[in-house]
């Protein structure tokens, strides 16, 4: 379990299986993906996509797409990108990511970086971060995951893409993205975890740009399951600071005479996938 402290409230979150720990400091408690609902909080479906990492290295790549693996390949031998793992105890490490990560959110129109949440995160041991350099060391993609001893997935993934013009440039990042996907995936097999995750799936078919982004996951193949995130509120200031905020963000989507967006719209974490597009 991950504590820390927002603007209003001192948050808790419980990811997968695990159970929750002292939670008498925390307003607001998450369970992300947990594989059953939790009785007595407020439960809702998360569709996700995942790769076992019991198979062989060999079964692993038998599974990807032709062009996933071929991108791969030239990312590594034609571009020579370095993938790196970074040392996320280190604040200065955790600045350079959110230096890249803020500008990216700011362009997708999503919230800067929640730096409490992610040094929260480091300072319990679950904060992965990993990065694919060009040949002259320059940051191209960053990749953040939430991991324990069986599972990774998939938090913030920024990248150079949306801030270049140049499409041969855009794709070489594309194809570096790739790359660093490949290279935690098999760094997770070696460290003995069970399960590699992209951290969300969108189950709708109207959005474009998160069926681009389906079809980029879909490349690995891996298996879309279902699971719940759900939410539960410990404290009276807890139910009054989220049902202000609640009140408040309905009235910002949906002013006087605007249409709710479609049935099959995605949750939020899904909206906030941050993956970079295929190239």
């Amino acid at each position: 379990m991950i504590v820390y402290r927002s603007r209003f409230l001192t948050r808790a979150e419980v990811w997968f299986d695990d159970e929750p720990g002292d939670t008498r400091s925390s307003d607001w408690i998450r369970y992300n993906q947990r594989p059953d609902p939790v009785p007595g909080a407020d439960c809702k479906y998360f569709y996700t996509c995942v790769i076992d990492l019991t198979q062989s290295r060999e079964q692993l790549l038998a599974r990807f797409d032709k062009d996933t693996a071929y991108k791969i390949r030239r990312a590594r031998d034609r571009d020579k990108i370095i993938c790196e793992c970074c040392d996320p105890s280190d604040p200065a490490v955790i600045s350079r990511f959110e230096e890249m990560y803020n500008p990216f959110a700011a362009l997708k129109g999503l919230r800067p970086l929640d730096r409490a949440r992610v040094d929260s995160m480091a300072a319990a041991g679950a904060l992965d971060l990993s990065v694919a350099k060009d040949s002259h060391g320059n940051a191209l993609v960053y990749h953040a995951n939430y991991r324990n001893q069986h599972r990774a997935t998939e938090l913030y993934l920024p990248s150079l893409y949306r801030q270049l013009s140049d499409s041969a440039a855009r794709n070489a990042i594309g194809r570096a993205n790739r790359y660093l996907v490949w290279s935690d995936i098999i760094r997770y097999k070696e460290q003995g975890l069970r399960c590699f995750d992209f951290g969300g799936w969108y189950p709708g078919t109207s959005d474009q740009a998160l069926l681009k982004i389906n079809e980029f996951k879909r490349g690995f193949g891996g298996r879309v399951i279902r699971e719940y995130r759900c939410e539960q509120i410990l404290t009276l200031k807890g139910w009054l600071v989220l049902q202000v905020a609640r009140l408040l963000k309905q009235a910002k989507l949906f002013p006087s005479g605007s249409k709710r967006p479609a049935a099959d719209s995605p949750p939020a974490a899904v909206r906030d996938f941050v993956a970079t597009p295929s190239a």
